[in-house]
């Protein structure tokens, strides 16, 4: 039976941190589920960023010595590993995993819609394929993002719809300024039940419940916010969710 899975990192990673980090190696090794034996296929979305050329290149350094890296760049001329344009779909399901950048999810899902690409995600993360992202890219799948795409502060953002409820990114960042307007937005309504996650920690959900939190900085985890209410995401109370610490630095094969 197929598994249905999402890694939302609240902020970190080759984007945020220069190099290929504990996540970038974990996102490998969930990868390899799929590859009996062969380095993972795992294609890179970087629309929220525009397809900035530098993303492409931190995503090729972080993960060409462990993967067989791809691209989906509906903003840029077409490269020898980018996917073609004109069956997305077919051609996300040949992948073992896709990572979405952060940037402006707003954009995104526009050039999404109208290039079919969130009807080919959903696709793939039917079929089981990895979906993975940071900030942006972890909120997309959600109900809300509890965005700055507007570039004005930050506030709700209709996203996907594919899991209940709220995402929060970088809730430990921004010197507070997120999670505060956050609990502002939750308890007077206008965000509903939200997950926040810290910088250098993730949520793994599968089958659009929380089964794993992972940080690989000290004091980084995962929140659950309502009304009145914030505790932190553990097995005790996201069912059978259980936390585990990623080392700084991974050796992988």
């Amino acid at each position: 039976m197929v598994t249905r899975r999402i890694l939302a990192i609240g902020g970190g990673g080759f984007m945020m941190e220069g190099q290929r980090s504990a996540i970038d190696q974990q996102i490998v090794a969930l990868a390899r589920h799929s590859c009996a034996g062969r380095k993972p296929r795992i294609c890179l979305i970087p629309t929220p960023t525009g397809d900035a050329e530098s993303v492409i290149s931190e995503f090729n350094d972080a993960y060409g010595a462990v993967a067989e890296t791809f691209q989906l760049t509906p903003l840029r001329k077409p490269r020898s590993n980018s996917l073609p344009m004109r069956d997305i779909a077919q051609s996300l399901l040949t992948m073992d995993a896709v990572f979405v950048s952060g940037g402006n999810t707003k954009s995104a899902l526009g050039i999404w819609k109208e290039w079919g690409i969130d009807s080919a995600l959903r696709e793939a993360y039917n079929a089981g394929i990895l979906i993975a992202g940071m900030s942006a890219g972890a909120f997309v799948w959600f109900e809300y993002g509890f965005s700055d795409s507007y570039y004005d502060g930050f506030a709700p953002l209709p996203c996907l719809g594919w899991i209940k409820g709220g995402f929060c990114p970088h809730f430990n960042g921004e010197n507070q300024s997120r999670a505060i307007a956050l609990r502002e937005a939750v308890n007077s309504g206008q965000m509903p039940t939200t997950i926040a996650v810290d910088d250098y920690a993730a949520v793994l959900l599968e089958d659009e419940v929380v089964t794993r939190v992972i940080s690989w900085r000290d004091n980084c985890s995962a929140y659950r916010l309502s009304v009145a209410h914030e505790c932190e995401i553990t097995a005790d109370n996201d069912k059978s969710s259980s936390g585990s610490r990623l080392p700084l630095t991974t050796g992988l094969s």
